[in-house]
């Protein structure tokens, strides 16, 4: 079957389940009935299989899942949203996936790495709830930070658990032999307090690939990247794609430097672990947010820029939310009038009625808000 025939059957099934049950799916009208059958059964998600949990550090651990047949792949780089049930209400996170492509098609297998988060209600929690044969639901994979599809001359810059993405790249170079002739580096910055995840294993892909070098660096010892690091490590940057992964200010960093030393735009990628950093030209104007329903109100200022699903939290709020990071929108909310700044977009609001995501948007005037 050619693509534009399995699109026109894609495009008919839809319009008939939309015309005949009001759903978006025959599978989303018949969810209910198949939940008595099988709980947790997801019309939206592909319903998988948790194989192993296997540990990577004290605050780091790693789901080994076998998604079902339906489900489509990945592109190395990619993320994808787990869901799962906890106290009779369904949870979505993003995760990126930290196996390659390769492994999966060998072993029908995806792994995905994950950092517990201090005080999250998740991330802690996932390890201790689920166990071998567990049923997680996952999306289709999602996001544009990979490889080029012919592998160009690379250069990586990882921070912390921001390595998870670039171990599914390295992975898949090594196992498909794709550094032969094409220079990879890898430069993975880590607190000498910390563990330098899949170190051993990116040792070994290094022996695979001769043409990747993989250099591990201790910020409590050398300092984070820097102009020195850059020329002393990978002095033809110019002429490679660049890709940044890791916490927000550090991915800001690293940008200011490639830009001081004349790195070319269009080749750098990077990808933020929740909201991108927002940084606003500092006044000493304050900014108010009224919680219209709430009859709540807050004061902010942009010397250090807040979104405004954190200023709900920290006024005691428990808005609807998700990902965080602006891509499942369970966080829409009604903005009533105001202006505010998409971290997302890059783009301002105007000043009237409009539908906005809490977790990306930065208030830049006073803005009142129907939670």
């Amino acid at each position: 079957m050619n693509t534009t025939t399995s699109n026109t059957i894609q495009t008919m099934g839809l319009w008939l389940a939309r015309n005949i049950t009001n759903s978006s799916s025959f599978k989303a009208y018949f969810e209910p009935i198949t939940q008595m059958f099988m709980p947790q059964w997801r019309a939206d998600r592909f319903r998988s299989k948790l194989v192993s949990i296997r540990k990577e550090s004290a605050d780091m651990y790693t789901l080994i899942i076998k998604p079902n047949k339906n489900w489509t792949g990945f592109n190395a780089g990619q993320y994808l949203e787990l869901t799962v049930e906890k106290e009779g209400a369904w949870i979505s996170r993003f995760f990126s996936i930290s196996s390659s492509p390769a492994y999966f098609q060998q072993s029908g297998l995806i792994e995905i790495s994950i950092r517990i988060q201090e005080k999250g209600q998740i991330t802690p929690w996932l390890p201790q709830a689920l166990k071998a044969g567990s049923v997680l639901n996952i999306s289709e994979a999602q996001g544009e930070f990979v490889l080029s599809p012919a592998l160009k001359p690379t250069l990586m810059i990882a921070g912390g658990s921001g390595i998870t993405p670039f171990r599914s790249m390295l992975q898949q170079i090594a196992l498909k032999g794709l550094a032969i002739n094409t220079p990879v580096t890898l430069m993975y910055y880590a607190r000498s307090s910390e563990h330098f995840l899949f170190r051993e294993e990116l040792q070994q892909f290094e022996k695979q690939a001769p043409n990747l070098e993989v250099h591990f660096i201790d910020t409590d010892d050398v300092g984070f990247f820097s102009d020195a690091h850059l020329l002393g490590f990978c002095q033809d940057f110019k002429q490679r794609d660049i890709y940044i992964c890791g916490p927000g200010p550090m991915i800001l960093h690293a940008r200011k430097v490639l830009k001081g030393q004349k790195a070319n735009d269009d080749k750098i990628h990077y990808e933020f672990f929740g909201p991108e950093p927002v940084s606003l030209e500092a006044s000493d104007k304050t900014v108010n947010v009224l919680f219209q329903r709430s009859d709540k109100q807050v004061s902010t200022d942009n010397t250090e820029p807040k979104n405004l699903l954190t200023l709900a939290e920290e006024a005691s709020l428990k808005p609807v939310t998700g990902c965080r990071i602006g891509v499942c929108h369970q966080c829409i909310c009604k903005k009533q009038s105001g202006v505010v700044y998409n971290s997302k977009t890059k783009t301002y609001s105007d000043t009237g009625q409009e539908e906005i995501q809490l977790c990306v948007s930065v208030p830049v005037a006073d803005v009142v808000l129907a939670l």
